[in-house]
């Protein structure tokens, strides 16, 4: 973990799309505050900007207003270059879809996430510590198809812990799951996070889910503007 601080602030942040029917609100959230090391979850109905929100978080796009600050480091500010390079060697990224390279085995998978953070270092040991820890070793030579729903999302863990990142960033990582599975995987992300250190940002629709977290944002929809409303 680079960073010694770790916390997660976001304050004032409004994000505007403009259309051909005018201007419509994605986002408008007045503040986020995580200590490090500590747990949000990020509920709301579907289009109130719970994505939007954490693609802010990881900087993988800039507030219309607003900043985002993680570790002393406000990232809206960066360039892009330099967002990238924070984002690659701070964040752990988790999604409702594995997103793992369908043509490299699991260890390939978390190796290769970990040499992109971490260039330089050599993989192996860590990335089989890790398999072992998660349960995942005796799968380690397999490919993304050849594992269940279940597997497939403890290997995306994996590979978004495997480099120690300050921040771990999980967009509904659970929504493809059933619920035993949403389960294991809840409580293999949280030991995970706990066990490093980072500070968790989790969006879910799911209130048992979200319950983990030590505590709850919820989320409103963006009360559309006059052009938006008078294009409708």
């Amino acid at each position: 973990m680079n960073l010694a601080d770790n916390s997660v602030s976001a304050r004032d942040l409004v994000v505007v799309y403009r259309t051909a029917r005018g201007t419509v609100p994605a986002l408008d959230h007045r503040s986020l505050e995580v200590e490090g090391g500590g747990s949000v979850a990020i509920m709301g109905p579907s289009g109130c900007g719970k994505s939007t929100l954490l693609g802010l978080l990881g900087g993988l796009a800039r507030p219309t207003s607003g900043s985002v600050t993680i570790g002393g480091t406000e990232i809206s500010s960066l360039a892009e270059k330099a967002r990238i390079q924070f984002r690659r060697e701070n964040l752990g990224m988790l999604y409702q879809q594995d997103n793992l390279m369908p043509h490299l085995t699991v260890e390939e998978n978390v190796g290769l996430q970990l040499a992109i953070a971490r260039p330089g270092e050599q993989p192996d040991g860590d990335v089989h510590a890790l398999l072992e820890r998660l349960g995942l070793a005796a799968l380690a030579d397999r490919l993304p198809d050849q594992l269940s729903g279940g597997q497939r999302q403890r290997a995306a863990i994996a590979r978004a812990v495997i480099h120690l990142p300050a921040v771990i960033l999980a967009d509904e990582p659970t929504g493809s799951l059933d619920p035993d599975n949403a389960e294991r995987a809840i409580d293999t992300l949280i030991d995970s996070q706990r066990k490093i250190g980072a500070t968790l940002v989790l969006v879910t629709h799911d209130p048992k889910i979200a319950a983990r977290a030590d505590s709850i944002i919820a989320l409103e929809q963006p009360i559309p503007n006059d052009a938006a409303t008078d294009a409708d």
